[in-house]
């Protein structure tokens, strides 16, 4: 018995999609455009997050110790800062490791090495996890015991949190009203559907179909406009990403890795799906409720 009422909607869906094939293609079309939409607004943000997990490694907070300081003493203290849940890495920089680094960095210094005294103190460096957590490290570093100086970007800690936070709200909008606009063009194609086939679904009613067996077509061709459309955006999103991501190899933004392009072209299917999903349970639903007008 199921499996009859599944060669039904099957069939029923395969027929009002070639009955139907102009209305059929514009709306997959339409809602491939919109998924490209949606979709490049998705890959902006994980590239988004790809970019400040990024920075976020190139974000430091150093803190110097006094110079009367031992070296025993300031090993210690690193263990309790190992400890605190902002940080990702923590590592002691002795002075001379700091010196070798300015030498590399500055050919200058090394040139005034025998003229002048390592001046640089002990330091430890730290890595947060996330760019909010820097201003709370900076400060509970400042507090430790030994601590004489810390440095650490502040400005450019708060600007991507801000930046970060004003991209992920301003997404959020966007994709909401690209959503509604794909779920009501979706709507408004099977209430066309509906419309050209009410007498065949009352008649249906009449002889004792479930609401189901007489949804269950346009569900299924809903479903359909939905995932054609998100496979259609995806072949212009991920290969479009790609290509952009090999440029961008050797640049200051790096975009989010291939692999996770496999889960977005999941994702997006499954999203054009529950799209196309969404609009026909609103039409169908409307359309079961009345009897129709049999002198239209």
């Amino acid at each position: 018995m199921i499996w009859d009422a599944i060669d039904f909607v099957c069939r029923e869906a395969a027929l009002q999609l070639r009955r139907e094939r102009l209305i059929a293609i514009s709306t997959v079309s339409t809602v491939a455009v919109l998924l490209v939409v949606l979709g490049s607004i998705a890959l902006f943000v994980m590239d988004l997050r790809a970019w400040t997990g990024w920075m976020t490694g190139q974000l430091e907070v150093w803190g110097f110790f006094q110079s009367d300081v031992p070296r025993a003493d300031a090993t210690n203290a690193l263990e309790p800062i190992a400890d605190w849940p902002e940080i990702q890495d923590v590592k002691f920089v002795t002075k001379e490791e700091a010196w070798q680094r300015q030498k590399q960095d500055f050919p200058s210094i090394a040139k005034l090495e025998d003229a002048i005294d390592n001046p640089l103190p002990d330091a430890v460096r730290i890595k947060v996890r996330e760019p909010q957590y820097t201003a709370a490290v900076a400060d509970k570093l400042a507090r430790v015991s030994g601590i004489d100086a810390v440095r650490w970007g502040g400005g450019l800690a708060q600007q991507l949190v801000k930046f970060k936070r004003i991209v992920n709200w301003v997404a959020l909008v966007v994709s909401l009203l690209v959503l509604v606009a794909a779920v009501f063009i979706v709507h408004n194609t099977i209430r066309l559907a509906l419309h050209s086939r009410w007498r065949e679904i009352y008649i249906m009613q009449l002889v004792g179909a479930t609401r189901t067996t007489v949804a269950g077509p346009f569900l299924l061709e809903g479903t359909l406009h939905g995932i054609l459309g998100a496979a259609l955006a995806c072949c212009v999103l991920v290969p479009a990403h790609m290509y952009l991501r090999d440029l961008a190899e050797h640049s200051f933004f790096p975009l989010a890795p291939d692999r996770a392009l496999l889960f977005f072209a999941l994702h997006l299917l499954l999203a054009g799906a529950l799209l196309g999903l969404t609009g026909s349970i609103f039409s169908i639903r409307r359309y079961l409720r009345q009897k129709p007008d049999w002198h239209r």
